[in-house]
């Protein structure tokens, strides 16, 4: 992210948040927060809330340490170079299966309405099904089974979240999301669904359509009653949708 006086802020995986100063042109470690960095997991997305130089939040896409199985998106105060720690908010938990691999997404974009876009991989081994897509209904088998998050209109993995922070650290769903409010079985927070690994995405703001790219699965060759071969995307949603993942890749594959 551009910070106001034209620095860099980024971060690593590890759990460390940078800046590269554009005036003194070196980098300064600003902080680190303790992350889960097993897998694909770890600090994965970061965000400058519309208001920065007014408030100056910062959002997290991260994985938080402790037996809890789950991913953040948590708001910061990052105020005159320096991370308050004891500020996080954490507007939003996420399932995350810590069983095996893969795929945690990790995104964050706001768009021009204030409404923060937040990638979600599908949390889901695929190297058990001969690189086809995972779907898996055996007992126990369930983080080698993609239909249970991307496929699953109440879960949040799988897919891209559309939602509008609120002062308080909470979050309001605005209209045109995949479900309305209250449809039962749902989760209202989904404007995507059937993603595999959309790990970053990017805001029209001009005509509000988003793009992401998307990693097809690893089969080298289309294979009747199995699947297809790994078509990869970049896609474009004018409006909210379902996008086919693991049934259908690419152009209907």
């Amino acid at each position: 992210e551009i910070l106001p006086d034209g620095s860099i802020l980024f971060i690593e995986r590890k759990g460390k948040i940078k800046k590269y100063d554009i005036k003194k042109e070196k980098v300064i470690l600003i902080d680190s927060i303790p992350v889960f960095s097993s897998f694909e997991n770890g600090l994965l997305g970061l965000a400058l809330d519309p208001n920065y130089e007014e408030n100056h939040w910062i959002y997290l896409f991260n994985s938080p340490v402790g037996d809890a199985e789950k991913q953040h998106v948590s708001r910061f105060i990052l105020k005159d170079g320096k991370l308050d720690k004891s500020s996080e908010k954490v507007v939003i938990e996420i399932p995350n299966q810590r069983e095996t691999c893969c795929h945690s997404g990790g995104g964050l974009e706001f768009d021009d309405e204030g409404n923060l876009y937040i990638t979600v991989g599908d949390d889901t081994n695929p190297f058990e099904s001969d690189g086809f897509g995972p779907i898996d209904e055996r007992p126990n088998r369930t983080a080698f089974d993609a239909q249970r998050s991307s496929a699953n209109s109440n879960d949040l993995r799988g897919k891209i979240l559309r939602i509008r922070p609120l002062d308080d650290g909470t979050y309001d769903i605005p209209k045109g999301n995949l479900f309305p409010k209250g449809t039962p079985n749902t989760r209202p927070e989904i404007y995507v669904m059937g993603c595999r690994n959309p790990f970053r995405l990017s805001i029209d703001n001009h005509k509000n359509y988003i793009y992401w790219g998307d990693v097809g699965p690893d089969a080298g060759m289309n294979k009747e009653n199995r699947g297809s071969k790994g078509y990869d995307e970049v896609n474009q949603a004018r409006k909210a949708g379902y996008f086919g993942w693991p049934y259908f890749v690419g152009n209907n594959q």
